[in-house]
Parts: structure tokens; sequence; C-alpha cells
């Protein structure tokens, strides 16, 4: 089911990678061309996501289920946005978080595990805290369109968590994998240019928040 799902996902996803850059109408018809192979890579990404997502919360609730899904269309969406044009726009990291904290609450109570809301709420605080001081330190090293988004995958890292240290020590781990990831690729680019380039740091974080959420349980076991 989520493979399937993930076919009208990914085309919406690819317009919004079309459309959201350039603050072009999102629900124009588009014109009946072969699918370019930026299209093809949103397609593809899209439908990987969301079969991992469909293995790792095979025992989750459809709600919880579709809550990920959710984030995982929006962070193939802004990865992609976010290689070709640095950046990350609010188009779509405000209305997913706007989407996301209502859901998350009303998941989460339905589920009768009500406490679950606090500590996404935390994770959320968490990753936007520690990613926004780094912004006041070096607004041009971590931009706020990256705070914004961090804001948003808290949430969702710090949902899966059973307690606050729980909670906490996903957001590091997302952190610290996003972190070391785009540090290694920005020391190669940095080589390979033989000159100090910006690079898109967005990617990297989204990285760590995906590879996080599949490997929640392994991190912090229940």
């Amino acid at each position: 089911m989520c493979a399937l799902l993930a076919l009208p996902v990914g085309w919406f996803a690819a317009v919004l990678v079309e459309r959201v850059p350039d603050r072009l109408p999102l629900f124009t018809p588009r014109k009946p061309v072969w699918p370019s192979t930026r299209d093809l890579v949103v397609h593809i990404l899209v439908l990987v996501l969301f079969v991992l997502a469909a293995i790792r919360f095979a025992e989750a609730s459809v709600g919880e289920l579709a809550a990920y899904l959710l984030l995982f269309a929006a962070l193939a969406a802004l990865t992609v946005i976010d290689i070709e044009c640095y950046r990350l726009p609010d188009r779509i990291v405000l209305p997913t978080l706007a989407v996301s904290v209502p859901l998350v609450a009303v998941v989460s109570l339905v589920d009768g595990n009500a406490d679950r809301i606090r500590f996404a709420i935390v994770g959320g605080a968490v990753y936007f805290g520690f990613l926004f001081v780094a912004h006041l330190i070096s607004p041009r090293g971590m931009g706020f369109g990256d705070v914004k988004l961090a804001a948003l995958m808290g949430l969702y890292v710090g949902w899966l968590g059973t307690t606050y240290t729980q909670s906490f020590v996903l957001v590091l781990w997302a952190m610290l994998v996003g972190f070391l990831s785009g540090t290694v690729v920005g020391i190669v680019l940095l080589v390979a240019r033989r000159r100090n380039r910006p690079f898109p740091f967005g990617p990297f974080l989204a990285l760590g928040t995906i590879v996080v959420v599949l490997l929640s349980t392994t991190i912090v076991p229940s």
C-alpha cells in the first residue's frame, strides 16, 4: 500500500520541486511531457522512503505511519530543492509543520499515548534551539531555513521517545549523523574544488533524521 501511495505522492513532490522555488501556482495542470531526470529522482526517493517507513512502522498505528510518510515526503522534496537552489522554502516547511503538530497530537491521543505529545514538543524545541544558536554564531554557515526545518524534524524524532531522555538522545543522534555526514562531504568538496564554496546542508540534516527514525528502536531500545 505504501509503495502504491508513493506514486501520487511522488508526483506531487515533483510538482513542489518544480514550482515552489519559483513561486509558481501548484494546482495548474502540468504540460504532458516526458518525466525529467529530476522527476524520476524524486519519485524513486519517495518510493524508497515510503517502503522503508512501511517496514519500520509495520507494528504502529495507521495514523503514526501516515505522519511519518508526510515527513518523508516533505524531506524528499526539500532535499532536491536544497541541492538545486540552496533553499529550504517556507512554502513547504511551514505548512508541513502546521499540519504535523495537530496530527502528532491527535494520533497520540487516539493511540492512548498522550505523553508522547510532550516528548515530540521537547524534541522540536531542542533541535530548533541547537540550530538557532548555531545560526546566531554563524548565520552564513547555518541558514535560518535549516533552523525552521529542525523544528519539524525534531518534532518527529522526539515523538519516537518514551521519556524526555530518550527524545533528547534521539535528537542528538539525528544532529550527529547530519553534521558528521555534512562535514565529511564538505571536506571532500573543499578538496575537490580547491576553494571554500557553500553547499546545501539541509539534505544532510534530513539524512540524519531519516536514519534515526528508521533505527530509533536500536538506538533507544524500549
